[in-house]
């Protein structure tokens, strides 16, 4: 792919990031009392990962009262082929109860595939998430979903790639 369509891209994704960040959290304001926390937004990874050898990291925040925002990084090898991702990402959660429960998304961003280049992609991935503890602020998160890279050879067998958000443990703040 030409640098110039992936800066462009880049900075559309950064733009979208940034927008998602900064609008307020005071959606959730107007959920019924009994399904409000006091929380906008989650930073969570994988502490399994490491022993495996695979990361996930990722950054979600309420946008409206049933959806939300967010980033997430990822790295993972399959026969000796690396793939590392950056996306931004916006989940619906259907109980209206951003955060916790099951939530259904969109993604796009960028994949790099070891000694083949870095690619535009879109997928999609369903989550479930529990916010959990003493003070409801414990996440801990699971999802799986399916991405597609764009503009890689015929000849490169790596069309469709897995998401995997496997025991992504964090904190709501």
């Amino acid at each position: 792919m030409p640098i110039a369509p992936l800066r462009s891209l880049l900075a559309t994704v950064a733009a979208v990031l940034l927008l998602a960040i900064t609008l307020p959290g005071a959606a959730e304001a107007q959920l019924p009392e009994r399904d409000r926390h006091p929380y906008d937004q989650v930073i969570s990874a994988n502490p399994f990962g490491i022993l495996l050898g695979f990361f996930n990291a990722e950054f979600e925040r309420i946008v409206t009262v049933s959806s939300t925002a967010g980033a997430n990084g990822s790295s993972i090898s399959f026969e000796d082929v690396r793939y590392t991702n950056f996306d931004v990402f916006w989940r619906f959660y259907p109980s209206g109860v951003p955060l916790n429960g099951w939530a259904f998304g969109a993604m796009t961003g960028v994949t790099t595939v070891t000694d083949e280049g870095t690619y535009v992609g879109f997928g999609f991935d369903v989550n479930r998430s529990w916010l959990m503890g003493a003070h409801d602020n414990f996440s801990i998160g699971l999802g799986v979903g399916l991405k597609r890279i764009l503009g890689s050879p015929d000849e490169v067998d790596r069309k469709f790639i897995p998401t995997v958000r496997l025991v992504n443990v964090g904190f709501a703040f």
